[in-house]
């Protein structure tokens, strides 16, 4: 329900949010996954819920409730079940973002590697997506076409001391 909201927030899902997964809901997941360079699956898997900042539940993080909020069933008086969300689990961390700087400097970078063609203004386009999935390949680095850690680290750009934690 929480994903179909989102979409529907994006204009990208006109139904209602029902948790009902059907072929309208799949195609907004597979527009948002499109949006976002994630595998365009119609799946809310993992990276698209990450993506969405949606956390996961006990059982799609392993049953133990260590990397997302652990869920318990609740009997309510009609006879239904809820799942109710337990705090005492550590939070996620918030996801990796680049500074406007960091895309600028890598932006530099790939131009002066002959990797992009475009602009040096700080914005993670189309251009510079694709342009870091190839800096990425050509030095074994995951292909995620963003502008994660590792990617700053091996372009030699500093993380700031929010990005180390």
């Amino acid at each position: 329900m929480k994903g179909q909201a989102m979409l529907k927030e994006q204009k990208l899902y006109s139904g209602d949010a029902t948790g009902k997964y059907d072929d309208a809901t799949r195609a907004a997941i597979k527009s948002f996954q499109k949006a976002n360079s994630l595998e365009e699956n119609g799946k809310f898997d993992r990276a698209t819920l990450a993506k969405m900042n949606i956390a996961l539940t006990a059982k799609q993080s392993g049953g133990s409730g260590k990397s997302g909020p652990a869920t318990k069933a609740r009997t309510l008086k009609s006879g239904s079940t809820e799942m109710a969300k337990s705090t005492d689990g550590p939070k996620r961390p918030a996801p990796f973002r680049a500074s406007d700087d960091q895309i600028t400097m890598a932006q530099k970078m790939l131009r002066d590697g002959k990797m992009l063609t475009g602009g040096e203004d700080g914005k993670l386009d189309d251009a510079t997506r694709d342009a870091l999935g190839k800096y990425q390949e050509a030095n074994s680095l995951k292909m995620t076409k963003t502008l994660n850690s590792m990617t700053l680290e091996k372009m030699g750009i500093a993380l700031t001391e929010k990005q180390k934690q």
